[in-house]
Protein backbone atom coordinates (compact mmCIF):
# COMPACT_ATOMS: atom_id res chain seq x y z
CA UNK A 1 0.00 0.00 0.00
CA UNK A 2 1.37 3.42 -0.94
CA UNK A 3 2.26 6.06 1.64
CA UNK A 4 0.45 8.92 -0.09
CA UNK A 5 -2.69 9.27 -2.16
CA UNK A 6 -3.58 12.11 -4.54
CA UNK A 7 -7.18 13.21 -5.09
CA UNK A 8 -7.48 12.62 -8.84
CA UNK A 9 -10.85 14.19 -9.54
CA UNK A 10 -9.07 17.02 -11.40
CA UNK A 11 -8.63 14.59 -14.31
CA UNK A 12 -12.36 14.80 -15.14
CA UNK A 13 -12.64 18.57 -14.71
CA UNK A 14 -12.25 21.19 -17.45
CA UNK A 15 -8.62 22.32 -17.59
CA UNK A 16 -8.07 25.77 -16.13
CA UNK A 17 -5.01 27.00 -14.24
CA UNK A 18 -5.82 24.96 -11.13
CA UNK A 19 -6.19 21.68 -13.03
CA UNK A 20 -3.05 22.41 -15.05
CA UNK A 21 -1.06 22.77 -11.83
CA UNK A 22 -2.39 19.44 -10.54
CA UNK A 23 -1.58 17.62 -13.78
CA UNK A 24 1.93 19.01 -14.11
CA UNK A 25 2.80 18.42 -10.46
CA UNK A 26 1.65 14.80 -10.66
CA UNK A 27 3.71 14.29 -13.81
CA UNK A 28 6.74 15.68 -11.97
CA UNK A 29 6.11 13.33 -9.03
CA UNK A 30 5.95 10.49 -11.54
CA UNK A 31 9.47 11.44 -12.68
CA UNK A 32 10.82 11.49 -9.12
CA UNK A 33 12.51 8.64 -7.20
CA UNK A 34 9.48 8.69 -4.89
CA UNK A 35 7.04 7.72 -7.65
CA UNK A 36 6.04 4.42 -6.08
CA UNK A 37 5.17 6.12 -2.78
CA UNK A 38 2.14 7.73 -4.46
CA UNK A 39 -1.19 6.49 -5.72
CA UNK A 40 -3.48 8.67 -7.82
CA UNK A 41 -7.04 7.83 -6.74
CA UNK A 42 -9.47 8.50 -9.59
CA UNK A 43 -13.13 8.10 -10.59
CA UNK A 44 -13.74 5.42 -13.26
CA UNK A 45 -14.12 7.88 -16.15
CA UNK A 46 -10.60 9.27 -15.56
CA UNK A 47 -8.68 6.08 -16.37
CA UNK A 48 -7.53 7.17 -19.85
CA UNK A 49 -6.29 10.50 -18.49
CA UNK A 50 -4.53 8.82 -15.56
CA UNK A 51 -2.59 6.65 -18.01
CA UNK A 52 -0.99 9.85 -19.34
CA UNK A 53 0.16 11.07 -15.90
CA UNK A 54 2.57 8.27 -15.08
CA UNK A 55 1.77 7.73 -11.39
CA UNK A 56 0.33 4.44 -10.14
CA UNK A 57 -3.44 4.85 -9.84
CA UNK A 58 -6.46 3.28 -8.20
CA UNK A 59 -10.06 3.52 -9.41
CA UNK A 60 -12.59 4.36 -6.71
CA UNK A 61 -16.38 4.34 -6.68
CA UNK A 62 -18.74 5.57 -9.38
CA UNK A 63 -18.77 8.44 -11.87
CA UNK A 64 -18.15 12.00 -10.74
CA UNK A 65 -18.76 13.95 -13.94
CA UNK A 66 -21.44 16.25 -12.46
CA UNK A 67 -21.14 18.84 -9.68
CA UNK A 68 -23.20 16.75 -7.27
CA UNK A 69 -21.50 13.56 -8.43
CA UNK A 70 -18.11 15.14 -7.77
CA UNK A 71 -19.04 16.19 -4.23
CA UNK A 72 -20.39 12.71 -3.47
CA UNK A 73 -17.31 11.02 -4.96
CA UNK A 74 -14.90 13.18 -2.93
CA UNK A 75 -16.80 12.62 0.30
CA UNK A 76 -17.78 8.95 -0.05
CA UNK A 77 -15.77 6.98 -2.61
CA UNK A 78 -12.45 8.80 -2.13
CA UNK A 79 -12.19 8.46 1.70
CA UNK A 80 -13.18 4.82 1.48
CA UNK A 81 -10.50 4.14 -1.12
CA UNK A 82 -7.72 5.98 0.70
CA UNK A 83 -8.42 4.17 3.98
CA UNK A 84 -6.71 6.63 6.29
CA UNK A 85 -3.65 7.18 4.14
CA UNK A 86 -2.26 10.70 3.76
CA UNK A 87 -4.35 12.42 1.06
CA UNK A 88 -3.02 15.25 -1.11
CA UNK A 89 -5.64 17.61 -2.59
CA UNK A 90 -4.37 19.98 -5.28
CA UNK A 91 -7.45 21.87 -6.50
CA UNK A 92 -8.82 23.69 -3.43
CA UNK A 93 -11.20 20.82 -2.58
CA UNK A 94 -10.95 17.93 -0.10
CA UNK A 95 -13.22 15.45 1.73
CA UNK A 96 -14.90 17.04 4.74
CA UNK A 97 -14.02 14.10 6.98
CA UNK A 98 -10.32 14.28 6.10
CA UNK A 99 -8.05 14.36 9.16
CA UNK A 100 -4.70 13.46 7.62
CA UNK A 101 -3.58 15.19 4.47
CA UNK A 102 -2.74 18.41 2.67
CA UNK A 103 -4.78 20.87 0.65
CA UNK A 104 -3.43 23.30 -1.93
CA UNK A 105 -5.51 26.51 -1.86
CA UNK A 106 -4.42 28.72 -4.72
CA UNK A 107 -5.75 32.11 -3.62
CA UNK A 108 -8.16 34.06 -1.42
CA UNK A 109 -10.34 35.12 -4.34
CA UNK A 110 -13.61 34.03 -2.70
CA UNK A 111 -12.84 36.35 0.23
CA UNK A 112 -11.29 39.25 -1.67
CA UNK A 113 -13.75 39.43 -4.59
CA UNK A 114 -16.91 37.70 -3.36
CA UNK A 115 -19.15 39.54 -5.85
CA UNK A 116 -17.55 37.63 -8.73
CA UNK A 117 -19.08 34.35 -7.48
CA UNK A 118 -22.61 33.09 -7.22
CA UNK A 119 -23.56 33.37 -3.52
CA UNK A 120 -23.95 29.64 -2.92
CA UNK A 121 -20.64 28.89 -4.66
CA UNK A 122 -18.69 31.52 -2.75
CA UNK A 123 -20.21 30.47 0.56
CA UNK A 124 -19.33 26.84 -0.09
CA UNK A 125 -15.66 27.58 -0.66
CA UNK A 126 -15.31 30.06 2.19
CA UNK A 127 -16.72 27.49 4.61
CA UNK A 128 -14.61 24.72 3.08
CA UNK A 129 -11.41 26.72 3.58
CA UNK A 130 -12.38 27.44 7.20
CA UNK A 131 -12.94 23.72 7.68
CA UNK A 132 -9.42 23.01 6.39
CA UNK A 133 -8.09 25.16 9.23
CA UNK A 134 -10.30 23.51 11.85
CA UNK A 135 -9.42 20.01 10.63
CA UNK A 136 -5.71 20.61 11.11
CA UNK A 137 -4.75 19.81 7.53
CA UNK A 138 -1.37 20.76 6.13
CA UNK A 139 -1.89 23.99 4.19
CA UNK A 140 -0.14 24.86 0.93
CA UNK A 141 -0.45 27.84 -1.40
CA UNK A 142 1.38 29.18 -4.44
CA UNK A 143 2.74 32.61 -3.46
CA UNK A 144 3.63 34.83 -0.52
CA UNK A 145 0.74 37.08 -1.56
CA UNK A 146 -1.78 34.24 -1.33
CA UNK A 147 -0.32 33.12 2.00
CA UNK A 148 -0.80 36.61 3.45
CA UNK A 149 -4.32 37.05 2.13
CA UNK A 150 -5.49 33.56 3.15
CA UNK A 151 -3.96 33.93 6.62
CA UNK A 152 -5.78 37.20 7.16
CA UNK A 153 -9.10 36.01 5.73
CA UNK A 154 -9.07 32.77 7.71
CA UNK A 155 -7.54 34.14 10.91
CA UNK A 156 -4.67 31.68 10.91
CA UNK A 157 -0.96 32.15 11.57
CA UNK A 158 0.94 32.49 8.28
CA UNK A 159 3.39 29.87 9.55
CA UNK A 160 0.68 27.26 9.00
CA UNK A 161 1.19 27.69 5.26
CA UNK A 162 3.88 26.28 3.01
CA UNK A 163 4.46 28.30 -0.17
CA UNK A 164 5.26 26.08 -3.16
CA UNK A 165 5.55 27.97 -6.43
CA UNK A 166 4.19 26.44 -9.58
CA UNK A 167 6.42 25.47 -12.46
CA UNK A 168 6.02 27.00 -15.90
CA UNK A 169 8.34 24.82 -17.96
CA UNK A 170 5.35 22.86 -19.34
CA UNK A 171 5.07 25.59 -21.98
CA UNK A 172 8.50 24.51 -23.32
CA UNK A 173 7.39 20.92 -23.94
CA UNK A 174 5.06 21.07 -26.98
CA UNK A 175 6.39 21.87 -30.43
CA UNK A 176 5.10 25.25 -31.60
CA UNK A 177 2.20 24.89 -34.04
CA UNK A 178 3.09 27.60 -36.54
CA UNK A 179 0.06 26.76 -38.70
CA UNK A 180 -1.95 28.58 -36.04
CA UNK A 181 -0.79 31.95 -37.35
CA UNK A 182 -1.88 31.17 -40.91
CA UNK A 183 -5.17 29.75 -39.70
CA UNK A 184 -6.07 33.02 -37.98
CA UNK A 185 -4.55 35.35 -40.56
CA UNK A 186 -1.68 36.50 -38.35
CA UNK A 187 1.90 37.36 -39.20
CA UNK A 188 4.92 37.24 -36.86
CA UNK A 189 5.19 40.42 -34.77
CA UNK A 190 1.97 41.70 -36.29
CA UNK A 191 -0.02 41.44 -33.08
CA UNK A 192 -0.03 41.85 -29.32
CA UNK A 193 -1.30 38.81 -27.40
CA UNK A 194 -3.47 38.51 -24.31
CA UNK A 195 -4.96 35.55 -22.44
CA UNK A 196 -8.23 36.03 -20.61
CA UNK A 197 -11.50 34.55 -19.48
CA UNK A 198 -15.05 35.54 -18.61
CA UNK A 199 -14.29 36.58 -15.03
CA UNK A 200 -14.60 40.32 -14.47
CA UNK A 201 -11.26 40.50 -12.66
CA UNK A 202 -9.47 39.49 -15.88
CA UNK A 203 -10.26 43.07 -16.91
CA UNK A 204 -10.33 42.66 -20.70
CA UNK A 205 -12.45 45.77 -21.16
CA UNK A 206 -9.47 47.85 -20.01
CA UNK A 207 -7.75 47.00 -23.31
CA UNK A 208 -10.16 49.07 -25.41
CA UNK A 209 -7.83 52.05 -25.90
CA UNK A 210 -4.87 49.74 -26.53
CA UNK A 211 -6.82 47.87 -29.21
CA UNK A 212 -7.62 51.13 -30.98
CA UNK A 213 -4.00 52.24 -30.80
CA UNK A 214 -2.77 48.97 -32.27
CA UNK A 215 -5.30 49.18 -35.09
CA UNK A 216 -4.05 52.65 -35.96
CA UNK A 217 -0.57 51.15 -36.37
CA UNK A 218 -1.77 48.26 -38.52
CA UNK A 219 -1.43 45.76 -35.67
CA UNK A 220 -3.93 43.48 -33.95
CA UNK A 221 -4.86 42.59 -30.40
CA UNK A 222 -5.22 38.80 -30.25
CA UNK A 223 -7.09 37.14 -27.38
CA UNK A 224 -6.80 33.49 -26.33
CA UNK A 225 -9.26 31.99 -23.88
CA UNK A 226 -12.12 29.58 -23.36
CA UNK A 227 -14.77 32.28 -23.75
CA UNK A 228 -17.58 32.64 -26.24
CA UNK A 229 -16.96 35.46 -28.78
CA UNK A 230 -19.99 37.39 -27.51
CA UNK A 231 -18.21 37.85 -24.19
CA UNK A 232 -15.50 39.80 -25.95
CA UNK A 233 -18.14 41.66 -27.91
CA UNK A 234 -19.53 42.98 -24.62
CA UNK A 235 -16.13 44.44 -23.80
CA UNK A 236 -16.67 46.87 -26.70
CA UNK A 237 -13.34 46.00 -28.29
CA UNK A 238 -15.07 45.52 -31.65
CA UNK A 239 -13.07 44.91 -34.82
CA UNK A 240 -9.85 45.88 -33.06
CA UNK A 241 -9.65 42.45 -31.43
CA UNK A 242 -8.96 39.07 -33.00
CA UNK A 243 -10.50 36.35 -30.81
CA UNK A 244 -9.01 32.88 -31.39
CA UNK A 245 -10.67 31.00 -28.51
CA UNK A 246 -9.12 28.11 -26.66
CA UNK A 247 -6.07 26.65 -28.40
CA UNK A 248 -3.68 23.75 -27.92
CA UNK A 249 -0.45 24.15 -25.97
CA UNK A 250 1.49 24.01 -29.23
CA UNK A 251 -0.65 26.74 -30.72
CA UNK A 252 -0.29 28.90 -27.61
CA UNK A 253 3.47 28.51 -27.74
CA UNK A 254 3.53 29.61 -31.38
CA UNK A 255 1.32 32.62 -30.62
CA UNK A 256 3.50 33.69 -27.70
CA UNK A 257 6.78 33.23 -29.54
CA UNK A 258 5.61 35.32 -32.50
CA UNK A 259 3.81 38.15 -30.68
CA UNK A 260 5.35 41.62 -30.45
CA UNK A 261 4.57 41.45 -26.75
CA UNK A 262 2.13 40.00 -24.23
CA UNK A 263 -0.33 42.08 -22.17
CA UNK A 264 -2.03 40.85 -19.00
CA UNK A 265 -4.46 43.35 -17.39
CA UNK A 266 -5.78 41.09 -14.60
CA UNK A 267 -6.85 42.79 -11.38
CA UNK A 268 -6.38 39.71 -9.19
CA UNK A 269 -4.21 36.59 -9.31
CA UNK A 270 -2.89 34.06 -6.85
CA UNK A 271 0.24 33.34 -8.88
CA UNK A 272 -0.13 34.42 -12.52
CA UNK A 273 0.79 31.64 -14.96
CA UNK A 274 0.13 33.34 -18.36
CA UNK A 275 2.68 36.18 -18.14
CA UNK A 276 5.29 33.76 -16.75
CA UNK A 277 4.66 31.34 -19.63
CA UNK A 278 5.18 34.20 -22.08
CA UNK A 279 8.38 35.25 -20.30
CA UNK A 280 9.72 31.68 -20.43
CA UNK A 281 9.31 31.77 -24.22
CA UNK A 282 11.11 35.07 -24.59
CA UNK A 283 7.97 37.10 -25.28
CA UNK A 284 8.25 40.59 -23.70
CA UNK A 285 5.52 41.13 -21.10
CA UNK A 286 3.50 44.10 -19.88
CA UNK A 287 1.35 43.24 -16.89
CA UNK A 288 -0.72 44.62 -14.03
CA UNK A 289 1.09 46.23 -11.14
CA UNK A 290 -0.44 44.04 -8.45
CA UNK A 291 1.38 42.30 -5.60
CA UNK A 292 1.33 38.68 -6.85
CA UNK A 293 2.59 39.66 -10.31
CA UNK A 294 5.31 41.87 -8.81
CA UNK A 295 6.32 38.84 -6.74
CA UNK A 296 6.25 36.46 -9.69
CA UNK A 297 7.68 38.58 -12.49
CA UNK A 298 10.22 40.71 -10.65
CA UNK A 299 11.93 43.29 -12.87
CA UNK A 300 11.69 41.29 -16.09
CA UNK A 301 8.59 43.02 -17.45
CA UNK A 302 6.74 46.33 -17.79
CA UNK A 303 4.07 47.13 -15.16
CA UNK A 304 0.96 49.28 -15.47
CA UNK A 305 -2.06 50.26 -13.38
CA UNK A 306 -4.80 47.80 -14.42
CA UNK A 307 -7.45 50.41 -13.56
CA UNK A 308 -6.03 53.02 -15.95
CA UNK A 309 -6.78 52.13 -19.62
CA UNK A 310 -4.81 55.16 -20.85
CA UNK A 311 -1.69 54.03 -18.98
CA UNK A 312 -2.12 50.48 -20.28
CA UNK A 313 -2.33 51.71 -23.86
CA UNK A 314 0.60 54.12 -23.44
CA UNK A 315 2.98 51.57 -21.91
CA UNK A 316 2.10 48.64 -24.14
CA UNK A 317 2.31 50.73 -27.31
CA UNK A 318 5.67 52.12 -26.16
CA UNK A 319 6.93 48.57 -25.61
CA UNK A 320 5.54 47.44 -28.96
CA UNK A 321 7.39 50.25 -30.72
CA UNK A 322 10.73 49.76 -28.93
CA UNK A 323 12.55 46.82 -30.47
CA UNK A 324 15.59 47.10 -28.19
CA UNK A 325 13.42 46.99 -25.09
CA UNK A 326 11.49 44.01 -26.42
CA UNK A 327 14.73 42.09 -26.99
CA UNK A 328 16.00 43.03 -23.53
CA UNK A 329 12.79 41.94 -21.79
CA UNK A 330 12.65 38.74 -23.83
CA UNK A 331 16.10 37.75 -22.56
CA UNK A 332 15.32 38.91 -19.01
CA UNK A 333 12.08 36.92 -18.96
CA UNK A 334 13.80 33.68 -19.93
CA UNK A 335 16.37 34.15 -17.20
CA UNK A 336 13.85 35.15 -14.51
CA UNK A 337 11.70 32.04 -15.08
CA UNK A 338 14.51 29.51 -15.46
CA UNK A 339 14.12 28.29 -11.86
CA UNK A 340 10.33 27.78 -12.07
CA UNK A 341 10.27 24.10 -12.94
CA UNK A 342 7.78 21.41 -12.02
CA UNK A 343 10.56 19.12 -10.86
CA UNK A 344 11.58 21.77 -8.32
CA UNK A 345 7.95 22.12 -7.20
CA UNK A 346 7.75 18.35 -6.75
CA UNK A 347 10.96 18.35 -4.69
CA UNK A 348 9.48 20.94 -2.34
CA UNK A 349 6.32 18.87 -1.98
CA UNK A 350 8.41 15.82 -1.14
CA UNK A 351 10.23 17.79 1.56
CA UNK A 352 6.89 18.83 3.05
CA UNK A 353 5.47 15.33 2.93
CA UNK A 354 8.50 13.71 4.53
CA UNK A 355 7.86 15.87 7.60
CA UNK A 356 4.05 15.95 7.52
CA UNK A 357 3.62 12.21 7.25
CA UNK A 358 5.55 11.68 10.53
CA UNK A 359 6.84 8.47 9.05
CA UNK A 360 10.18 6.90 9.80
CA UNK A 361 10.42 5.87 6.16
CA UNK A 362 12.28 8.33 3.94
CA UNK A 363 10.22 8.68 0.77
CA UNK A 364 12.13 7.92 -2.36
CA UNK A 365 14.70 5.80 -0.57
Amino acid sequence: MTDFCVNGRFLVQPISGVQRVARQLCRALARSPAKDSFSLVIPPEAEAEADQIGLPFEIAGGASDTSLGGILWENRALPKATRGRYLINLTNRFPLALKRGAVLIHDAHVFDLPSTYKPIFGSFYRNLYRWAITSGLDLVTVSKFSRARLSQALGVDSNRWTVIKSGIDHILEPKPDFSTLERFGLVPEGYVLTVGALSAHKNLAALKLLARGLTAQGLKLVAVGDVAPEVYARTDLGEALKYVGQVSDGALRALMENARCFVFPSQYEGFGLPPLEAMALGCPVATSDIAPLREACGEACIFFDPNDPEEIAERVLALSNNEAQRVHLGDAGREATRHLTWDRSAETWLDLLSVASKSSKIIGS
